[in-house]
């Protein structure tokens, strides 16, 4: 019985902790404040030659703002582009591939020819067969002419003088042909030696020509790397080019200027402060008791009287933001929402009253009982 009384009572006192979440949260003596800004500052060293833009004015996320002095940037892009090109037409040059190539086809037909007249002339070199004939026919002669004389000594009317005389000559004739055929046959060997020394000529002008063409082909590669070096030499100057030019980073108004044309400027320096209109944040702090589960991406009411109108202003949001931190002097904890402003109605620093809507904290407020008994 004790047991069910119990159930009972942490019922009631769960359903009253459950009307307490629903209730909303006012946050009080809140502002609207700017959530996102950004100071420009100068990224490279020079005068600044243009101002664009004035405070007040709107800009847009790449918009440029102001400018240096860029004559230089220009012609070192126009220098970069000029390089590239004279680096693409080398790189897409193939004349000293195909005439290397060409080259080394024909001293390999050179080669070829000179293998085939090198054995033509190893041929004729070991050819002795003329010598052999010439003393074949020497010695024959010789012998009609030794069978002649003896003849002649035996029975001297037997053979003529004249044809004595012409066996005579017939053999003298026979020694100058094998006169000629040894010297045919040195000449043959010189020959010979002429055609191996053109062989090993050919061959190291074939050697020569293909290391030509490997150099050429290395070179091919080369200018293919120069031409991508170029490229990212031009894309270097364009680059420093594109930095002499000062772009909003953000959709937003010129809030300050600090710099003017025609004063010199060093990276770093800011030139002037864009804040963010279309969306900001209303900041405020609320009792940390009211803070029984978490809040975060809950619905917010902004309520907001710009200019000292008479009728307020009210936009939508949701929370992002609660401190962990709670104020040992009033206990209270600072917590910040972001809010829609696309007609540029709010103003950073006005005043405004925030209302967190309760219908977004029950489930979060249910779900976190455990946690809380937990905590303590």
């Amino acid at each position: 019985m004790n047991f069910r009384l119990f159930v009972l009572l942490f019922a009631i006192l769960a359903a009253g902790a459950t009307a307490t979440a629903a209730e909303p949260i006012k946050v009080q003596s809140a502002f609207v404040r700017v959530l996102e800004e950004a100071d420009i500052p100068a990224r490279e060293v020079g005068v600044l030659a243009t101002l664009e833009v004035r405070e007040g004015d709107i800009v847009k996320s790449g918009q440029v703002l102001s400018r240096l002095d860029d004559d230089d940037a220009k012609l070192a892009v126009a220098r970069a582009e000029l390089d590239l090109a004279i680096a693409e037409r080398q790189a897409k040059n193939s004349v000293p591939v195909g005439t290397a190539e060409a080259l080394l086809k024909e001293a390999e037909q050179d080669q070829a020819q000179a293998k085939l007249l090198q054995r033509i002339a190893a041929m004729k070199a070991a050819n002795d067969v003329a010598v052999r004939h010439a003393v074949k026919s020497r010695d024959a002669s010789k012998a009609e002419f030794d069978r002649a004389v003896q003849a002649r000594k035996a029975f001297e009317k037997s053979i003529s003088q004249t044809e004595l005389d012409r066996l005579k000559l017939v053999l003298e004739r026979n020694e100058l042909e094998i006169e000629k055929a040894q010297f045919e046959k040195e000449l043959a060997d010189l020959q010979q030696q002429i055609e191996d020394s053109s062989i090993v000529e050919q061959a190291q002008t074939v050697e020569r020509l293909k290391l030509s063409v490997e150099q050429a082909h290395l070179q091919n590669e080369v200018d293919a790397l120069t031409r991508d070096l170029k490229a990212r030499m031009l894309d270097q100057a364009k680059l420093q080019l594109a930095r002499r030019g000062l772009r909003s980073p953000l959709d937003g108004e010129v809030a300050e200027v600090f710099r003017h044309r025609g004063e010199w400027v060093e990276p770093g320096q800011r030139v002037m402060r864009i804040v963010r209109l279309d969306r900001l944040k209303v900041e405020g702090f609320v009792e940390s008791h009211a803070i029984t589960g978490s809040v975060r991406g809950a619905v917010v009411r902004v309520r907001v009287t710009p200019n000292d109108e008479d009728k307020p202003v009210i936009v939508k949001g949701k929370i992002v933001f609660i401190s962990s931190e709670i104020d040992a002097v009033n206990g209270q904890v600072r917590v910040w929402a972001e809010v829609e402003n696309p007609d540029l109605v709010l103003r950073p620093g006005l005043s405004a009253e925030m209302i967190i809507d309760s219908t977004n904290r029950t489930a979060t407020t249910t779900a976190s009982p455990a946690k809380t008994s937990g905590e303590r």
